[in-house]
């Protein structure tokens, strides 16, 4: 197609009267239209990568009950066992004051277990046919990050649903902000894990790069303690931890009338989010090329 426009815009150039300002007119219209058929084809390449990955969750229940599992495991372990033990967090239950961050590990977790999925399709699925398609090669890893956007906004959309049964009690405002805080924290980890993706190239190694990642991200996030109660070396961590701000920004929304379980000012939570996304996309833009 790319080859037959530049034929074309060379036949209108050489007939249109007028000399050069013809030609010029012409060769940036024909420009112009090329650019919007790369685009066109780009976001469509896109979406169907994301499309795929959608229904290849929806038809595969086993991992989505796996999933469930997960997160049953975390709150019958941390907002249900240790409520009895703890009590109350800044003036809230301690089953409400993890929740948010509970959630936050099972999005970051498959957030960053995206990269995994690609890896696999890179080397073995539809990803290897497709990369010699006439496609933009961040075609992608893009469609990957919306699918994973998608679903793991869903899931924390689902997992939202019985957080009065914990203690905390939810209006649609705060039900909508805290999907918008699930989805900027699919999107920068999702990020985090194609990144790592491209990086690392053998399938083992990535694994194992991934499993050594996560522990510091979970652990050192906050999700299931109050962070300001550690000594100062560990606080100094856990504030390098992008996964921090993340939680502390799902308290924000979530808690509002419980100033006391935040642990930073939420601008500082939005700006970071925001720099690990571009900082993210940039780098991935590099990695992968056109």
């Amino acid at each position: 197609m790319a080859l037959s426009a530049v034929r074309d815009t060379g036949g209108t150039a050489g007939s249109t009267p007028g000399g050069p300002a013809g030609g010029g007119s012409a060769g940036a219209g024909e420009a112009r239209r090329l650019v919007s058929a790369a685009l066109r084809s780009g976001v469509r390449g896109t979406l169907v990568v994301a499309h795929r990955d959608v229904l290849r969750q929806v038809r595969h229940p086993g991992v989505v009950v796996a999933q469930a599992a997960q997160i049953v495991f975390f709150v019958l372990v941390y907002a249900v066992g240790f409520r009895s033990m703890i009590g109350s967090v800044g003036g809230v239950s301690f089953g409400a004051y993890v929740y948010p961050g509970i959630i936050a590990i099972q999005v970051v977790m498959l957030g960053v277990g995206t990269g995994l999925t690609y890896a696999m399709d890179r080397e073995f699925g539809v990803l290897r046919e497709m990369q010699v398609a006439p496609v933009p090669r961040m075609c992608l890893p893009l469609g990957k990050i919306l699918a994973s956007c998608v679903l793991l906004t869903a899931q924390a959309m689902l997992m939202l649903l019985p957080a009065p049964l914990l203690g905390l009690p939810l209006t649609p405002a705060r039900y909508a902000a805290g999907a918008a805080v699930y989805l900027a924290t699919a999107a920068a980890f999702s990020l985090i894990g194609l990144l790592l993706a491209v990086s690392v190239r053998r399938i083992e190694t990535l694994q194992a790069t991934v499993q050594l990642a996560m522990y510091p991200l979970l652990f050192l996030s906050g999700s299931v303690f109050k962070p300001d109660a550690v000594p100062g070396w560990l606080a100094a961590l856990m504030r390098l931890n992008p996964m921090t701000y993340a939680v502390d920004l799902a308290r924000h929304v979530l808690l509002p009338s419980a100033p006391g379980v935040s642990y930073l000012p939420v601008w500082r939570d939005l700006l970071v989010i925001a720099a690990l996304v571009a900082a993210a996309s940039a780098a991935l833009r590099l990695r992968v090329g056109r």
